[in-house]
């Protein structure tokens, strides 16, 4: 298993969230990656975790959140932290106003790669409701996402509650699971 793992983001939550996740620090590096525009997350992820290599020459992950409203024909997908800039949480909420379905799905993609050839993708995925903007900790949709299985939205769930329910905690399990049987084989 690699000594150290690096993590391209320049947003210091995913890096507090993800390390936490892992239960190891990452080195974070703030590469200007040109991220593709697309609805395929795991050809961004792709995109990204080779460009993030060619960079660093390093072991190092990659990582990108999706969020797919029934309503609109699972947009914003990727695309969605464009769409919370522009509008804000509270802006997405209220644009899902003149529709009746308020179903959600919330995808997280991590790629990993240690050599540059063999890219690995981990992808964990929550399914939910778009609900009332509620709760002041998280970052980005977490006060309109209400995950099945809670009545909290990921706004009013403490980090390790958070983890158990989001799609970064479900990835981010499947990574280590990873990386145990990585480390076995060593």
């Amino acid at each position: 298993m690699p000594e150290s793992i690096h993590f391209v983001t320049s947003n210091p939550n995913k890096l507090r969230e993800l390390s936490n996740l892992l239960q190891r620090e990452l080195l974070q590096v703030d590469l200007d990656l040109m991220e593709i525009q697309t609805s395929d997350l795991k050809l961004l992820v792709k995109n990204k975790l080779s460009q993030a290599w060619m960079g660093l020459q390093k072991p190092v992950i990659v990582e990108d959140t999706s969020l797919y409203f029934e309503a609109w024909g699972n947009l914003p997908g990727p695309l969605v932290k464009w769409f919370v800039k522009d509008l804000g949480a509270e802006g997405m909420y209220r644009s899902l106003q003149n529709f009746e379905d308020f179903r959600a799905k919330a995808v997280c993609c991590l790629g990993y790669t240690s050599d540059g050839v063999n890219l690995h993708l981990f992808e964990g995925e929550v399914r939910g409701q778009i609900v009332t903007p509620r709760g002041s900790s998280g970052f980005g949709w977490d006060p309109i996402f209400n995950p099945e299985g809670t009545t909290s939205t990921f706004a009013e769930l403490d980090e390790v509650e958070k983890g158990k329910y989001s799609p970064r905690g479900r990835s981010a399990s499947r990574f280590k699971a990873f990386l145990a049987g990585v480390e076995d084989q060593s």
